[in-house]
């Protein structure tokens, strides 16, 4: 237990020091990590951290001009506290009950919405996915062809690390990952877009989806 602790702290130390995440947040991820690894072994630990790195890196891809978009979500691509919360519960949940498939859909979910979201402003073309109306990119509940390329890439970066690190099936993480981020965007159409769910709780509910997602693949 030493080392879960030890390990958990310096991560969380490293990712509030350089600002990859806010103090608040750092914290949140400390308890999450620390529960992850103590229950279930590193190789879980580095799924999480697989998604953090990635998914930071994609955020601060073009950063500046994102700014100049006015499309950034948080302070300089620092994570808040809400952040974690939104992508970082449902993995935590299906850590505690030890369902490998459902923790990798729903952390495939996470990553493939924050490469959707954070690559897909870029696009020139953008459209509702609830009624395919027109919209700027960026929009809540926006899909383009950039955003669902990032999306697939997403959910296959994840596929591919659960695959090796807990040896899940890489087309049921695949899917469902891509299909919580699919849940995301209706749910942001839908719901986000008149103030009836915040970005975090979309978050929440899209990542638990594809981790159910992933035990309704297992089951059929």
């Amino acid at each position: 237990m030493i080392d879960v602790l030890a390990g958990c702290s310096v991560l969380a130390f490293l990712t509030w020091k350089t600002e990859v995440l806010s103090a608040k947040a750092s914290i949140a991820a400390f308890i999450i990590g620390t529960t992850v690894w103590a229950l279930n072994g590193p190789a879980w630990m580095l799924l999480l951290v697989s998604f953090l790195v990635v998914g930071y890196a994609g955020t601060k891809w073009r950063f500046d001009f994102k700014k100049e978009l006015g499309a950034e979500e948080s302070n300089d691509g620092m994570r808040s506290l809400k952040n974690i919360l939104g992508n970082g519960t449902a993995p935590a949940f299906f850590a505690v009950i030890f369902s490998p498939v459902a923790f990798a859909g729903s952390i495939s979910t996470a990553l493939s919405d924050t490469l959707a979201s954070e690559v897909g402003v870029f696009s020139k073309r953008a459209r509702l996915i609830t009624t395919w109306e027109k919209v700027e990119p960026g929009t809540d509940g926006a899909i383009s062809p950039l955003g669902t390329l990032f999306s697939v890439l997403g959910a296959a970066t994840i596929a591919v690390i659960a695959y090796y690190l807990l040896g899940v099936s890489p087309f049921i993480t695949f899917l469902s990952g891509f299909t919580g981020c699919q849940i995301d965007s209706v749910l942001g159409a839908s719901l986000e877009r008149r103030d009836y769910l915040t970005k975090s709780e979309v978050n929440l509910i899209a990542t638990l989806s594809g981790g159910l997602v992933a035990l309704l693949l297992v089951a059929l």
